[in-house]
């Protein structure tokens, strides 16, 4: 057993399947970015900074996983406690916004 972000004790099972679904979130998103970096070469012109900012938004989510496995949750600086897995999901989510934002552009003109 071992102990959970919350201080509760969790089986090693979990953070194994933890540690398992994290790895391939992690890789399932790295190759989407690759296909979304290929595709933005063919398209390119208006489309680039719509998929430039979906890329942003895929890789946030990666950073959010990979900081959740090694570091949990939490940051504490200063005293001040900083949910980052949070925070860098909301930043995918605004990236993901602006995305949806620049394709909806495209499609009215």
């Amino acid at each position: 057993m071992t102990m959970s972000s919350a201080g509760m004790m969790a089986p090693v099972s979990t953070n194994i399947i933890e540690l398992i679904v994290g790895i391939a979130a992690t890789l399932i998103g790295l190759f989407a970015i690759y296909l979304l970096i290929k595709l933005n070469r063919k398209l390119g012109g208006k489309i680039k900074t719509a998929l430039q900012y979906f890329v942003l938004g895929v890789l946030a989510n990666i950073v959010a996983i990979i900081w959740s496995l090694f570091f949990e949750h939490i940051y504490v600086i200063a005293g001040i406690t900083f949910n980052i897995h949070q925070l860098l999901m909301t930043l995918g989510m605004i990236f993901f916004i602006l995305s949806t934002y620049r394709f909806s552009s495209l499609i009215q003109s």
